[in-house]
C-alpha cells in the first residue's frame, strides 16, 4: 500500500512539474491553522459522546495554474487531530492524533478584482506520526497500543475548501482490529492563513 501511495504522489508531482515549467506560472507558499476535530465512532455505550479537540496545523503546496479559473495544487503539512469520550457529562479519555498530510487539490479560482476567493476539492492521504491517549481520572498518558487500541497508521480522505474554511472528512476507518465492533473515522474542520506567491 505505501508503495502504491508514493507511487501516486510521484505521479501527482511528474504532472505539475511540467505544467508549470511550460507556462511559467509555477506557485508556492505556506500556510498555519487551527483544526477542530473530532472522531466519528459507531457503537458507543448510550451515555457516551465524543467532543471536539483544538489542534495546530502547519505546511506548504506547490501548484500550477492549469487556466486562469483552474489551479492543481499539492499540498504537504503536518496536522493535529483526536477527540475526547465523554461518559455522562465528564471528559473520561482523550485522544490525541498527529499526521503529515498530502493532498492533491483541484482549484476554482473566483474571476473576483479586488478579492481572489476559491473553492477546492480532492482527496489526500495521510501518515500517523503520533497516537496518545489519556485516561483522565489517573491523569496516565500512553501511547494508544499501551491502551489496548490498535489504529491504522495511514488514512485516505476527502478534502473540501472554500477561502479559508477547509474540511476534511475521513474515508477510511482507523480501527484496525479484524474483529472490531466499532469503527472511528477522523472529522475535521481547519481555518488556516497562507501566504504565497
Amino acid at each position: 500500500m505505501r508503495r502504491f501511495i508514493v507511487s501516486g504522489l510521484l505521479a501527482a508531482a511528474a504532472v505539475v512539474a511540467p505544467l508549470s515549467v511550460g507556462q511559467a506560472q509555477l506557485t508556492f507558499g505556506g500556510f498555519a491553522g487551527v483544526n477542530f476535530s473530532d472522531l466519528d465512532v459507531t457503537n458507543l455505550d448510550p451515555d457516551q459522546t465524543i467532543n471536539s479537540r483544538t489542534g495546530f496545523m502547519v505546511g506548504g503546496w506547490i501548484g500550477t495554474h492549469l487556466s486562469p479559473l483552474f489551479t492543481v495544487r499539492l499540498e504537504g503539512y503536518w496536522t493535529q487531530k483526536g477527540a475526547d469520550l465523554v461518559e455522562n457529562g465528564t471528559t473520561v479519555g482523550k485522544f490525541k492524533l498527529s499526521y503529515i498530510e498530502v493532498p492533491l487539490l483541484l482549484r476554482v479560482n473566483l474571476p473576483l478584482v479586488v478579492v481572489k476567493p476559491a473553492i477546492y476539492a480532492g482527496p489526500a492521504v495521510s501518515f500517523e506520526t503520533q497516537c496518545d491517549a489519556e485516561e483522565v481520572s489517573s491523569g496516565i498518558t500512553a501511547a494508544c497500543s499501551d491502551f489496548g487500541l490498535s489504529l491504522k497508521s495511514t488514512d485516505f480522505s476527502g478534502i473540501i475548501g472554500a477561502g479559508v474554511g477547509v474540511g476534511d472528512f475521513s474515508l477510511s476507518d482507523l480501527v484496525d482490529e479484524p474483529n472490531a465492533t466499532a469503527e472511528a473515522k477522523n472529522q475535521t474542520w481547519t481555518v488556516r492563513a497562507a501566504f504565497g506567491i
